[in-house]
């Protein structure tokens, strides 16, 4: 399972294995082919490469069964990547699906109609996308079920698997309605359900999430779905509960065989909750279980880098985010360090960092969508490219109307000059009950802009006593407005 980073887009893949009420009716015996082992984040240990072998059609009434899909649980905005699973990790587990890849790319030249090699394409594209953060790997995955799926067009399988790719490319909608409409044919495919809730989630429609999740944790209760229950109630604000649950879901996954990457996802949800909180120590602690379980979680590299800059241990954050930077340049990652050089008076390695974001949003790739509010965020707090950010955050708001759309949107409203606007926008995003100390901050400056002082010396106390540190450059701000409005 990937991470839940709200308004972060930090990570995420996460993939999770759904049990199915009914055993799957095999067709292929897939000798030598890459394992799918049950567990978290699509767990999957990778042993000999997959050798060319016939395909046969499927028997009459059949369903065709490659390796199973597994379905994520992807933290808003994150770039699926992080984690190959079953401890297998890194550049072995890349070159292992290279050579995977290449074999199935090869039985699709010598057979068009291989659906069974497409759907093996792109559950591998589909987890070397996870691994690496290349975005444009879920898009050849997705061109790989779509081939599966003019051969073999009823394949509940591959349709779940298709809409899993749409939601890790962000299209949430379109999403919800492959998997709503795989989910009716067929009620067994409760990975199917999950992506509905998945996707619920993401376009803001919180009470329906909770309903499918419910249903989700009557089916198959565990550790996936607690991660998703716990995600579901960090956004409602209800904190207690989110951490109680998040602990749950470590303490299930470890109970049910996770280790490596699939237990480090849930050890990293954990100190995300907790750093939402301001519990610093418990964030660190619980990155630090995240990194021992894998050591290549960037995720935790960078949730540890956040911790350490707010306890002022600057020096710790920038190795920790370049360490992060080294595995996936995201815009998040690269403005967090070179925010730190920056108040460090390092004003040409911060540039340099700044840099690096600016040429992602110039790429127009399914990379820099699927990061677009990271961009959102870093044009407005460093007061760039205005309108394109404001042009950036009204499509996505358009498609996607959470509580991070609404800030996001609200936010660069606000750089805009459109004030009135932008505190209408940010009351739709505090509607829905989020406790987040950046979402206090902004409504804190937007009520500041509006000529409303003491509602918003209320929102920065609120923010600076929720997490101190929510944001090396933004907590700063935050205190140098309080002051100047005399609290």
């Amino acid at each position: 399972m990937a991470p839940f980073a709200p308004n972060r887009e930090e990570a995420p893949a996460r993939g999770w294995r759904m049990p199915s009420r009914t055993p799957p009716r095999p067709v292929i015996f897939l000798a030598a082919a890459i394992m799918i082992a049950a567990g978290t984040w699509g767990a999957r240990a990778l042993s000999a490469t997959p050798t060319p072998r016939a395909v046969q059609a499927p028997a009459a009434g059949s369903t065709p069964v490659p390796r199973s899909s597994a379905l994520p649980v992807t933290p808003p905005d994150s770039v699926p990547g992080a984690g190959v699973d079953a401890g297998v990790d890194g550049p072995t587990a890349t070159a292992a699906l290279d050579k995977a890849i290449g074999v199935w790319t090869a039985n699709l030249r010598d057979d068009p109609e291989d659906f069974v090699s497409a759907q093996n394409l792109a559950l591998d594209y589909y987890t070397r996308g996870r691994l690496t953060g290349n975005v444009d790997d879920y898009d050849r995955a997705k061109r790989a079920i779509d081939l599966s799926l003019g051969v073999y067009p009823d394949d509940p399988g591959a349709k779940t698997m298709g809409a899993l790719l749409q939601y890790t490319l962000h299209d949430f909608a379109g999403s919800l309605a492959t998997a709503q409409a795989v989910f009716s044919a067929d009620a067994t495919q409760l990975q199917a359900l999950a992506t509905i809730g998945d996707d619920q989630l993401e376009l803001g429609e919180y009470g329906s999430a909770g309903a499918t999740f419910a249903s989700l944790d009557e089916a198959a209760p565990g550790a996936a779905v607690t991660a998703r229950r716990a995600h579901l109630a960090s956004l409602e604000g209800r904190d207690d509960d989110a951490a109680r649950l998040a602990a749950r879901a470590a303490a299930e996954a470890h109970a049910e065989g996770a280790d490596g990457s699939g237990l480090s996802f849930y050890e990293y949800l954990v100190g995300y909750i907790a750093f939402q909180a301001g519990r610093l120590e418990d964030a660190d602690a619980a990155f630090g279980r995240a990194l021992a379980d894998w050591p290549g979680s960037y995720l935790a590299l960078e949730g540890r880098a956040r911790v350490r800059a707010a306890q002022g241990r600057t020096v710790d954050a920038a190795a920790l985010y370049r360490k992060a930077i080294a595995i996936v340049p995201q815009p998040q990652f690269l403005a967090g360090l070179g925010d730190l050089y920056a108040l460090g008076g390092d004003a040409k390695a911060a540039e340099q960092q700044y840099a690096e974001v600016r040429f992602i949003a110039r790429l127009e790739s399914l990379q820099a969508q699927v990061l677009n509010r990271q961009l959102v965020l870093f044009d407005v707090n460093h007061g760039e490219n205005l309108v394109g950010a404001l042009s950036m955050a009204e499509r996505e708001l358009a498609v996607r109307k959470d509580v991070y759309g609404w800030d996001a949107y609200a936010w660069a409203l606000l750089a805009n000059g459109r004030a009135v606007e932008a505190r209408a926008a940010m009351r739709q995003a505090l509607d829905m009950g989020t406790h987040d100390a950046l979402l206090d901050y902004h409504a804190g400056v937007i009520a500041h802009a509006v000529g409303d002082d003491a509602t918003a010396r209320a929102e920065l106390h609120t923010a600076l006593s929720l997490n101190p540190g929510f944001d090396l450059l933004q907590a700063q701000k935050a205190r140098q407005l309080l002051a100047a409005l005399g609290s």
